[in-house]
């Protein structure tokens, strides 16, 4: 009888402490959207490992001026600790701890008791490469196909869309016609109509400041946008040779190739402006 006791005991000590720490854990209620997202995120075949290994999965709700964007991403990195601060709340669902950072107010969970303020971890430089999908809304909530992205860009985001248009419904704002991607931002890239060996030729010839103390083998790279219409403009030099007269040297033959036409870039199925380097290697400046 007094085993039977000491068991019991022990038992509703254990049930204590369970329901404590899954009261710990559930202090923000996710949507069905996030559920799913997060559902669909780990039965990814590239994320099936997160999935089994029950990794903790990282939200982040963010906003600007046109935009809602929701990232997901598992924490399969035992080194890593995730240091932002804001951290909103956490949660479990389907064996995963979930973390929450971003927006108190979101259209993606709702907070449902205080917890202490966490301190800002210390910074971790462990390497790190996370496979993180990113799904974008306009302020209507609805889908913003053009900014969702799977990993990178030209992965197929047909899964995410379905699940976000069913929740959110069809978008019916048009495409920004300002927009500007980055090269990595796009399906496929800008490209000169000579093509890649008739660029090069037409940077080497033209180049005509010459130096043996350049640093790398890319020591110059200039950025132009190139237009919906495949006209270039000089946009000006993201990597600098740290020696001016080179760097003058580059924008002059950038200017010559904004001169001649490219195909401008493609993003979901729309031609859209993007950035373009112009990258001018070693052997273009050596003597």
């Amino acid at each position: 009888m007094e085993i039977n006791k000491l068991f019991g005991i022990i038992f509703m000590i254990f049930s204590f402490i369970s329901c404590q720490t899954k009261k710990e854990n559930s202090n923000v209620i996710l949507t069905d959207f996030t559920k799913e997202l997060i559902s669909t995120y780990i039965n990814d075949v590239e994320n099936l490992n997160a999935k089994n290994s029950k990794d903790e999965i990282i939200i982040i709700s963010v906003a600007d001026s046109l935009h809602y964007y929701l990232s997901v991403f598992a924490n399969n990195s035992k080194e890593y600790k995730f240091c932002r601060e804001d951290f909103v709340r956490q949660t479990s669902y389907l064996g995963h701890l979930i973390r929450v950072f971003g927006n108190e107010n979101s259209n993606f969970y709702s907070v449902i008791n205080e917890i202490k303020i966490q301190k800002r971890c210390s910074d971790n430089f462990t390497e790190y490469d996370p496979s993180v999908w990113r799904i974008c809304f306009y302020k209507d909530l609805s889908f913003c196909k053009m900014r969702t992205y799977k990993v990178i860009a030209d992965e197929d985001i047909s899964a995410i869309q379905s699940l976000a248009e069913k929740h959110f419904g069809i978008s019916n704002v048009p495409v920004e016609n300002n927009d500007i991607y980055k090269v990595t931002e796009v399906e496929i890239a800008p490209r000169f109509t000579l093509g890649e060996d008739s660029l090069r030729h037409l940077i080497y010839s033209n180049f005509a400041v010459k130096s043996n103390n350049v640093q790398g083998n890319i020591p110059v790279v200039v950025r132009i946008l190139i237009d919906k219409n495949g006209k270039a403009t000089l946009n000006g030099i993201s990597k600098s040779s740290n020696d001016t007269e080179i760097d003058n040297e580059a924008l002059r033959v950038a200017k010559i190739i904004c001169q001649y036409e490219f195909i401008s870039a493609l993003h979901r199925g729309e031609k859209v402006n993007a950035f373009y380097p112009v990258v001018f290697l070693k052997s273009d400046i050596e003597p």
